[in-house]
């Protein structure tokens, strides 16, 4: 036993850590990084290929040259680190690792295979430092003090330079969307804006059709609260849309703020109106979520009127406190109407109070009474459809009818027009064009 080295109780040596050990493996480690320098070509071509063979995502004809030249371009530190005993996260400009790292981001690589790049390629070096480990000139018990020292090293080289690409990666990301998307935003604003566009250059850019049929769709979030970005949901029940919809083609969605996305569904043969019903259980799994649809439409012409009847339609969402208007289609009954009257609420609220008297009320009873006259009128005064849609006998509508009649101040075929649209108005719109019953304290 070489004096001096410690042993356990079963006679194998114990890793010291004391500073004349460490001075000791770092001379060790010096030398197995001179012993490598000679062989960085070799070194840099095989692993290469070892990274090729592990990891398709990499094994691109076309990127192959970026792909040895980044190893290279590790091996190369690696090696001098080793030969000048410097840690192994004093890392110098990696500039070719750094530069594939941001071409596998613009080409559309995840960041995942870049990762996995780096374990094999340790693996790799690892296999060849082994080899010299075991031809250097040192105590038995030095070579595996020497391979656990150079592996824990390569351990943090990996750790430092991993942490260095793929922050470079995720920077080329970010940057590779923020210039799609400001490109798309352009060539959406141009069409918006009644300028000549190339139907061609248009897909080519955004990947939609210019020449099908759209549904234009605002999606956003009311209360986002603490988090700053919403579009990754916003892109999720965008993705959900468009599987309930059928479109054959992803959707053309353009984010207009952190938490509003504007949307286009397209395809060749005719669209439907959206039902608000079908869609509802989309939103309400979403805290806030709200969709505003417009009308299918065809064409360049069509693609800013389904637009702007979105546009339109979101207003009533936006105002809307009843529940079942968190999703509002241009296509439906009076929405177009009641898209007007959302854009001045106090305004509306005092028309509706007007024609609507007591009715307006904000209370359940009010409510009730307000269901049964509007499907009333809606069935062209018939008890008998009347009972049936809302599920009651005939004399429970009559009964209502009757008080509705009384609370009103006149018969309900009189003024039966301006009724309608308030209490379709009501229904839509909710609490914020109604008002609170006053506490019995107060109503005397």
């Amino acid at each position: 036993m070489p004096d001096g080295c410690p042993y356990d109780g079963d006679g194998a040596p114990v890793l010291s850590t004391t500073r004349q050990n460490q001075a000791r493996l770092n001379e060790l480690a010096r030398q197995i990084g001179l012993r490598l320098s000679p062989d960085t070509d070799a070194i840099s071509e095989s692993m290469t290929v070892a990274i090729e063979q592990a990891i398709g995502e990499l094994d691109d004809s076309d990127m192959r040259a970026a792909l040895h030249a980044s190893v290279a371009n590790n091996v190369e530190v690696i090696i001098d680190l080793l030969s000048h005993t410097k840690a192994a996260t004093d890392l110098p400009p990696l500039p070719e690792a750094i530069r594939y790292a941001v071409e596998l981001a613009r080409d559309g690589v995840q960041s995942a295979p870049l990762r996995r790049a780096y374990h094999v390629g340790s693996d790799h070096l690892l296999a060849r430092i082994f080899d010299q480990v075991q031809e250097i000139d040192c105590e038995p018990h030095e070579k595996l003090q020497l391979y656990h020292h150079l592996a824990g090293w390569m351990f943090q080289y990996v750790d430092e330079i991993t942490r260095t690409v793929m922050a470079a990666h995720e920077e080329e990301v970010r940057s590779s969307h923020n210039r799609a998307a400001r490109s798309i935003n352009t060539s959406v604003n141009r069409v918006l804006g009644n300028e000549p566009v190339d139907p061609a250059e248009f897909e080519a850019v955004t990947g939609y059709r210019l020449g099908q049929v759209h549904l234009g769709c605002r999606v956003w979030v009311d209360d986002f609260g603490t988090i700053p970005d919403q579009a990754h949901l916003l892109t999720t029940v965008v993705e959900q849309l468009a599987a309930l919809l059928e479109v054959p083609q992803p959707p053309l969605m353009m984010m207009t703020d952190r938490a509003t996305a504007e949307v286009w569904f397209g395809r060749q043969q005719r669209l439907e109106p959206v039902d608000p019903v079908v869609v509802a259980p989309i939103a309400s799994t979403r805290p806030g979520a709200r969709i505003a649809f417009g009308s299918p439409t065809h064409g360049v012409e069509g693609f800013r009127v389904t637009r702007a009847q979105a546009e339109r339609a979101a207003t009533v969402a936006r105002v809307a406190t009843a529940g079942h208007s968190r999703v509002v289609s241009y296509s439906d009954d009076g929405i177009p109407v009641i898209a007007r009257l959302a854009e001045d609420v106090p305004t509306t609220r005092r028309w509706v109070h007007e024609v609507l008297g007591e009715l307006a009320a904000d209370t359940e009873e009010a409510a009730r009474q307000r269901d049964t006259v509007r499907v009333f009128l809606e069935t062209a005064e018939n008890s008998t459809e009347t009972a049936s849609r809302l599920l009651l006998h005939r004399n429970s509508v009559k009964y209502r009818l009757t008080k509705a009649e009384r609370s009103l101040g006149r018969p309900l075929g009189l003024k039966r027009l301006d009724t309608l649209l308030a209490l379709e108005t009501a229904h839509v719109l909710g609490g914020v064009v109604l008002a609170r019953a006053e506490p019995e304290s107060q109503a005397g």
